[in-house]
């Protein structure tokens, strides 16, 4: 069994299965792994050719729909969740996965003078990747929590609430089918100078060069097509690109571990930043 939603522009959501008295659906396609392109050079003297690149073009989704009930209605309800060239978001979800893809709807076709009525809807989706709907959150602070429940406290052996490692580094660990961009928020207790956030696998860095406040709230977004890095200070937004130092680099989370650390003022005032990356789970299909 699965489900079916879609959320359109205005953030209204309809769902088209465990709904047949208005719409049965009857089939969905392009929810399995998108074929790759592949490019290659022949050789000029030789049999096969060399591998240059590969990538993952636009995932299309075509879902076929009968229209039961209230037919006019219920058609007239699908044109306003699915108007051509725009905006909407696609919940599939089933006994092992729960995920989304957003897209564009392409086409809306429905044959309105036949006795059994039926739709069928092509969305277009510049990022083919399908994307878990629980977002994972992990921190990356040197401050490690040692005050748990249940406690006992003895008056000559005192319990430590945390403690402050300044050499820890925290793994990542992206269970996806393909890379994956993240967001990092990050929230400032003092004032820092510089926060350099750095990848130690592969040696990538993230550097700003900038002076930080007490209550300041930073967030990295890292994903294609949405990169960004803004400032939340007194509930109002900076754009900080200008003091991303040349040469940083917008992180993307390797299959299996990625290891980050981070220093503030060069490891003066890391006791002062607490930072938490954000990111999905992806998939090629379902």
């Amino acid at each position: 069994m699965f489900t079916l939603k879609v959320e359109n522009t205005r953030g209204a959501v309809i769902e088209l299965t465990n709904n047949e008295e208005n719409y049965q659906v009857t089939d969905i396609s392009g929810l399995n792994p998108p074929n790759a392109n592949i490019n290659t050079s022949n050789y000029a003297n030789g049999d096969g050719s060399s591998f240059n690149s590969s990538r993952i073009p636009n995932r299309e989704v075509v879902i076929t729909v009968y229209i039961n009930g209230d037919i006019q209605k219920n058609r007239l309800t699908l044109y306003k969740f699915f108007r051509n060239k725009e905006w909407c978001k696609i919940y599939y979800k089933d006994d092992y996965r729960d995920v989304f893809v957003e897209g564009y709807v392409q086409t809306l076709e429905v044959t309105p003078f036949v006795q059994k009525q039926v739709a069928q809807i092509s969305i277009l989706c510049p990022d083919p990747y399908l994307k878990d709907v629980e977002m994972i959150v992990q921190s990356i602070s040197k401050i490690i929590k040692r005050f748990t429940f249940p406690f006992s406290i003895n008056i000559d052996e005192p319990i430590p609430i945390s403690s402050f490692d300044p050499e820890k580094v925290t793994n990542v660990i992206n269970d996806s089918e393909s890379k994956t961009g993240l967001i990092i928020n990050v929230k400032f207790m003092g004032t820092v100078n510089k926060l350099e956030i750095r990848n130690v696998d592969n040696g990538e860095n993230f550097i700003v060069d900038y002076e930080f406040h007490k209550n300041d709230k930073l967030v990295i977004n890292c994903n294609r097509g949405s990169k960004s890095i803004i400032l939340t200070r007194d509930a109002v937004k900076y754009n900080l690109i200008p003091y991303v130092r040349s040469g940083s680099i917008f992180f993307q989370l390797g299959i299996g571990d990625n290891n980050f650390s981070f220093l503030a003022d060069d490891g003066v005032d890391d006791i002062f930043v607490d930072i938490q990356p954000n990111y999905r789970k992806i998939y090629l299909g379902v």
